[in-house]
């Protein structure tokens, strides 16, 4: 958001309407809202991509996220890195893995069954 738009918000809501273009302030939020949903869709969109690939990829045998990011890394998003892979499935996936706590080693992962 521009500073811009946060002082005529500042403005409006702290009684100076008449120092704020209320159409410019309402394209302006307008905007920045649109960009921010579109930016949390594609974000969602990403993931549910990357989940179909990276489930397939555990097994019964526990592997590290690094480990199963290695194995799939070219059937993934661009942007998917192994830290996104890590994320993903001790907070995203957490009810399709099983997540094995390894101490100071990394956690790692098997299916669900």
């Amino acid at each position: 958001m521009k500073k811009s738009t946060l002082e005529a918000l500042y403005h409006y809501l702290n009684g100076y309407p008449s120092l704020v273009d209320v159409t410019t302030l309402r394209e302006e939020v307008n905007a920045e809202y649109e960009r921010l949903t579109a930016k949390a869709e594609a974000n969602a969109q990403m993931y549910e991509e990357a989940k179909a690939v990276v489930l397939a990829a555990l097994t019964d045998t526990p592997q590290t996220a690094l480990e199963i990011f290695e194995a799939v890394a070219d059937d993934l998003p661009d942007d998917f890195t192994s830290t996104k892979v890590s994320y993903a499935l001790a907070h995203r996936w957490e009810a399709d893995v099983v997540k094995h706590d390894n101490g100071r080693k990394p956690n790692t992962y098997t299916k669900r069954v």
